[in-house]
């Protein structure tokens, strides 16, 4: 079995992470560490633990979100932010694959692997860190503009985040640089994944989990920070 490269650093533990808490910690502390695990044998392993842990991250912040209209539809988003999550990054596989092999780097599945795993790991670590500020505005503001607002910067910076990451995969398997034109994509299919999957932050009594009607994310977007008024009732006749 092929052991990962030693770090620079001698006080550097180099031991496989025994379970999920210590593959994420791994990961945020030593991500060049996790890369290097593509070449054991207990990738898959590491892979599982960190996808796993980034749906269920997912599900722990749209819990949080979930508290802007309180009570049972806090179940909402803690059920549609890890679907949001999973369709995007199944949706942009391909496009990561190609990408990658057209940038130089030659993709194992196994450095794949690790590479979309760690990807979602290190959204999920920023969404945890996140979620304070999140669960915060939720109880305390009104505005479901502002709350949306919010949620498209916080999930644009994790993302920000975890491209650095996949960078570092991506060159590690031999990539002339991070593959900027596709974490751009990526965002855009969330936007249009959480918009195919709405509502997610506010449920109307009595109106279906998900919505038939076709619509661009950038149209939902401004239906929420500019919501169609109910007409007029007209004046009683005489």
């Amino acid at each position: 079995m092929e052991k990962p490269r030693l770090p620079a650093n001698p006080d550097v533990v180099i031991s496989e992470p025994a379970n999920m808490l210590q593959a994420f910690d791994e990961l945020l502390k030593q991500p060049a560490l996790t890369v290097s695990r593509s070449t054991t044998t207990r990738s898959p392993r590491l892979a599982l633990w960190l996808v796993a842990g980034a749906l269920l991250a997912a599900s722990v912040y749209g819990a949080a979100s979930g508290f802007f209209q309180g009570g049972m539809a806090i179940l909402l988003p803690m059920f549609k932010a890890p679907l949001i999550v999973a369709f995007s990054l199944l949706l942009c596989l391909p496009s990561l694959y190609i990408m990658g092999s057209l940038m130089g780097a030659r993709l194992s599945a196994e450095r794949f692997r690790v590479a979309v795993a760690g990807f979602a790991g290190m959204i999920a670590l920023v969404m945890v860190g996140l979620m304070p500020i999140v669960w915060l505005f939720s109880v305390s503001s009104r505005s479901l503009a502002f709350i949306a607002t919010l949620h498209v910067i916080l999930w644009v910076i994790s993302v920000a985040f975890a491209a650095r990451f996949l960078g570092l995969a991506l060159k590690e398997s031999g990539a002339s640089a991070t593959p900027v034109l596709w974490v751009l994509l990526f965002l855009i299919v969330s936007f249009q994944v959480a918009t195919f999957l709405r509502p997610v932050l506010w449920h109307e009594s009595g109106a279906p989990l998900f919505r038939a009607e076709k619509l661009f994310f950038l149209e939902h977007y401004n239906r929420v920070l500019d919501p169609p008024k109910a007409p007029a009732a007209s004046p009683p006749r005489s």
